[in-house]
């Protein structure tokens, strides 16, 4: 009976530990950024009504890359926030001058085009399709402009991390709970 609840509670807690997630987010100078996963959709929420540090002049968003997202034949621009329904899709690397660097090696998604003002929750869908598509853990970059197309602070370059669902919290807790349970009656019995 031991051996099959020690079995258990170590199926319980790698279970929730290897539990692939949906969904990320990143804090960088006062901007969040979030990513989730749905479907063959791909969301992508800004949260940037108080940018901070080299990002406090920023008024306006001019491009954005989603990068290492496994792989898809086709990417389609859902929705966007005002004038960046029209941005245009690059396949190049985004750069401090949009979506003008060199070729991206790997498989990724660069938008650019007439700036988008800064404010809470400006949300952009994706449809990935074709491939095998992972959002495990998406590179982000992003540019930011001031006034005009003067642009501001550092190009955003960082990985968003994955956020566990809750069901991989309850595994995991599960498991606890019985390996805690173990050792409590353990006790009793010594």
């Amino acid at each position: 009976m031991k051996t099959i609840l020690r079995n258990a509670a170590a199926l319980l807690l790698s279970a929730g530990l290897a539990a692939s997630a949906h969904a990320g987010t990143l804090t960088y100078q006062g901007v969040t950024f979030t990513t989730s996963w749905s479907g063959n959709l791909l969301t992508l929420e800004i949260d940037a009504a108080n940018p901070l540090g080299d990002w406090s002049t920023a008024t306006s968003i001019g491009a954005l890359q989603l990068k290492d997202l496994g792989s898809f034949s086709d990417v389609t621009l859902v929705s966007a926030p005002g004038a960046a329904t029209g941005w245009t899709l690059s396949s190049n690397e985004l750069n401090a001058n949009g979506c003008g660097g060199g070729s991206h090696a790997g498989m990724s998604l660069c938008y650019s085009g007439a700036h988008v003002a800064l404010a809470d929750d400006l949300v952009f869908q994706f449809r990935l399709d074709g491939g095998a598509p992972n959002l495990d853990a998406p590179h982000l970059k992003v540019n930011f402009f001031g006034d005009g197309d003067r642009k501001v602070g550092s190009l955003l370059s960082q990985t968003i991390a994955p956020v566990p669902e809750p069901q991989t919290y309850a595994l995991f807790l599960g498991g606890l709970g019985v390996m805690g349970w173990m050792a409590r009656r353990r006790r009793k019995q010594a």
